[in-house]
């Protein structure tokens, strides 16, 4: 008899792997398309969907259903023709990488470890013989001494100690030690782990790192405790519980990860990010001993159930505004899910996670990123210079995530500068691309074909203190061009407040406009009342005196999934500023 928190697991894995047996290519057509799972949203067949061969053997084993062992294996056939002939498997049919060789290796080997009995002999071979050649190619390739982010070799760690235990090999065994142990040897001062680009403790000018929140909650961390938990390493178990105590804390009130600074997080979908597999298999093991990793699982699965029409979407607007729900969502994170229900779902009492009542400024310095939090406001501002990609994460001091826990929501919600496809088949496109605009607070002034903007300028000077019952904050900086060379003539200062349930901004920069996006389910419907003030679902705005809010839009970014509405603030002369109240 399953517990309610238990069965709400069990219920969402059921429906998304409904979901995606829907989208299954039927027989006849060729064997190297028979088996494999066809993309909506991108019309192709994603190269890793047959890691959904675990989840879907677990729903076999639980459900008693045939249907989920016959699909795993037709998956499981299909795969046949995404392998190498060194072992390795490749990312799509039109991308080299193999990278994704380690977690295919780890569904097999959670296949034949936990749900074995549902393969006949032949079946079994063939997953061993598959399992086995992943494993000698990832023994090769996955090393430290190589170029790889940071989660394939934590990935790799979990891999390794899986395939040593399985096939007695001492030396699979030292180098998934290896590769934990340096893992371990990227946890900054904060908890934070670090090389998602990179590798370098300090990588940039400003002597920052590469952190992102969406792969290290939802795959770096998880992996490390994989190989933790296999092989007895206490060690490696307690720098990952330091570190997932300092992760929790990015943990939202409604369930949502902040990787608003992210360097990877054009690929943030608010719940998590679009190729990783989740945090409710490591939260649930933490949950054990401390139930607020339990909760805060608990709370990021009901905001994928929120999501989740079918398949899981890839941000809370995404439907509304007409996107479809990539299966790449739902074939990763049901892996995760699989395995707490696998582990035992913790059920617990209902309790507090950080964020629900934290208030003060906390600072991280490898990432020169602010998190703050006033009354019922939190606010997250970054300076981070680290360049994963051209038209990356904001800086310049921006605002990059607002959060109402009046509302239980976020009312600013900003991730990438620009959005194109970085990781082509890991992303997908909008087909209503006249709304697409970065969801990034910001100065800007535009001369001739080149913008500057504050969310360019990788030098500004950031410094927040409080002062009685608010939190104010200074940024200095100079307008950039998307490369970062400065405007003559650009130098900009504002003056964050954050009290209670506002937060005003004051700015100084010459000829600029202040371009505030707010989110909003219908935004075409959110109007002006005067030229100074805008009344939305989320927030009243309300533009400084000598200023006005000259012009309104709706817009959408697909990182991380909101639609908003976005107001211009302009000044005939002098300054522009704001006061936002949460609603």
């Amino acid at each position: 008899m399953r517990g309610s928190i238990e069965q709400s697991y069990f219920e969402l894995l059921k429906t998304w792997l409904d979901a995606l047996i829907g989208y299954q290519l039927p027989k006849g057509m060729h064997p190297a398309l028979d088996g494999a799972i066809l993309c909506p949203a991108c019309s192709v067949v994603h190269g890793r969907c047959h890691d959904a061969v675990y989840p879907l053997l677990y729903m076999a084993d639980a459900a008693g259903d045939k249907k989920y062992q016959d699909a795993a294996l037709r998956l499981f056939d299909w795969a046949e023709y995404m392998l190498c002939e060194d072992g390795s498997i490749y990312n799509d049919s039109q991308s080299e990488w193999s990278g994704v060789t380690v977690f295919a290796a780890i569904s097999l080997y959670k296949s034949l470890s936990l749900h074995s009995g549902l393969l006949s002999a032949e079946y079994r071979a063939r997953f061993e013989q598959r399992f086995a050649r992943m494993s000698e190619w990832l023994l090769r390739n996955i090393r430290t001494d190589k170029r790889f982010n940071i989660n394939y070799i934590a990935a790799n760690a979990a891999a390794m100690a899986m395939a040593g235990e399985y096939f007695g090999r001492g030396d699979m065994r030292a180098h998934a030690r290896t590769c934990a142990r340096f893992v371990c040897e990227h946890i900054s001062e904060s908890g934070l782990i670090y090389g998602e680009g990179r590798l370098e403790r300090d990588a940039t000018p400003k002597h920052l790192c590469a952190v992102d929140m969406g792969y290290n909650v939802e795959e770096t961390l998880p992996s490390l405790y994989e190989y933790a938990h296999l092989a007895g390493d206490d060690t490696v178990m307690q720098a990952v519980k330091r570190s997932a105590r300092a992760h929790l804390e990015f943990i939202l009130p409604d369930g949502a990860l902040d990787n608003s600074f992210g360097t990877r997080n054009f690929k943030w979908t608010y719940w998590g990010s679009r190729t990783s597999d989740g945090c409710q298999a490591l939260f649930n093991a933490l949950g054990r001993e401390d139930a607020a990793f339990s909760e805060a699982a608990y709370r990021n699965l009901l905001l994928y159930k929120r999501c989740t029409h079918g398949l899981l979407y890839g941000g809370p607007d995404y439907r509304a505004h007409g996107e479809l729900a990539c299966t790449h969502h739902a074939f990763c994170h049901a892996k995760a899910l699989a395995q707490a229900l696998d582990e035992g779902v913790c059920e617990f009492e209902r309790t507090f996670i950080p964020s629900d009542a934290r208030q003060g400024i906390r600072f991280y310095q490898e990432i020169d990123t602010y998190v703050q939090d006033c009354g019922k406001l939190g606010m997250t501002l970054t300076g981070s210079d680290y360049t994963y990609m051209r038209d990356g994460h904001a800086s310049g001091g921006c605002i990059t995530l607002l959060y109402s826990r009046k509302a239980a929501r976020p009312i600013i919600a900003c991730a990438t500068t620009g959005y194109y496809l970085r990781e082509a088949h890991n992303q997908q496109l909008s087909r209503r691309k006249g709304e697409l605009a970065p969801m990034c607070p910001r100065l800007q002034i535009k001369r001739g074909e080149t913008l500057y903007s504050q969310m360019y300028d990788q030098t500004a000077r950031i410094h927040a203190h409080m002062e009685e019952d608010a939190i104010i904050t200074d940024v200095r900086g100079t307008l950039a061009d998307v490369d970062g060379a400065h405007m003559e003539g650009g130098e900009y200062t504002l003056i964050y407040r954050l009290m209670g349930d506002t937060l005003t901004l004051s700015a100084e920069c010459r000829g600029a406009e202040l371009i505030i996006p707010l989110i909003s389910e219908q935004p075409e419907n959110d109007k002006l009342t005067d030229d100074r003030t805008l009344l939305t679902e989320t927030a009243h705005l309300k533009a400084a005196p000598g200023s006005r809010i000259s012009r309104v839009r709706p817009v959408f970014n697909l990182a991380p999934g909101f639609r908003a509405v976005e107001a211009v603030i302009s000044a005939d002369s002098g300054d522009v500023g704001f006061e936002l109240t949460a609603l």
